[in-house]
């Protein structure tokens, strides 16, 4: 655990080398223009997540799935609002689960959609330890905490056909359990995402 929460660099240089290539006048020109016609679609995601938790020699295998609906517009990135549950065990150390939802912005670039997110969660984190050594203030065992969590992420979607594609996502996630308790688990979800679309009249 850490005293206090603190953005990578990484994150920052990843964040902004990103808006930066999606804004390039290369790519604003690149967009596919069957788009256009779109209204905007719902998508259902799901997949295999592996989380690095902050906490213990090991990493948390699990399942990432969710809904969003996406807009399409006439601006640079097209907007979406998301909600997404993200499952999984630890093993022998701790088990860190979140549900919540965002703001996502995506760029349509030919067949790739690369995007850019920011999540606000509830997470809860359960100890698997035997015998909980963790000391909290009332003196009772700490075996759970609960915390809101933040969690900005970048990813991209590969169309494999109209309404199936891939998804890589990867999010930084900012845990505060209280008492100067702090975590900064990554997560990395590989699935498939399936597209409703909507079409304009």
């Amino acid at each position: 655990m850490r005293k206090r929460p603190a953005f990578s660099r990484f994150l920052v240089v990843s964040l902004f080398s990103t808006l930066l290539f999606l804004f390039t006048p290369q790519n604003l020109k690149a967009q596919a223009t069957p788009a256009a016609a779109r209204k905007g679609e719902i998508s259902v995601f799901g997949g295999y997540a592996k989380v690095w938790p902050d906490y213990g020699p090991f990493t948390n295998h699990g399942a990432t799935f969710g809904v969003d609906y996406i807009h399409y517009t006439h601006w640079f990135v097209n907007p979406s609002v998301e909600f997404r549950v993200k499952v999984t065990s630890g093993g022998g150390t701790v088990d860190e689960n979140t549900w919540g939802g965002g703001a996502r912005f995506e760029r349509e670039i030919k067949y790739f959609h690369p995007y850019a997110d920011f999540l606000i969660s509830k997470g809860t984190i359960h100890y698997n330890f035997q015998n909980p050594t963790n000391p909290h203030p009332t003196g009772t065992p700490y075996t759970s905490d609960n915390s809101i969590v933040y969690s900005p992420g970048l990813g991209v979607d590969f169309d494999v056909t109209y309404h199936l594609a891939a998804r890589v996502d990867y999010q930084w996630e900012f845990w505060n359990l209280g008492n100067n308790q702090t975590l900064t688990p990554k997560a990395l979800t590989i699935g498939v995402l399936f597209r409703i679309p909507f079409h304009a009249f």
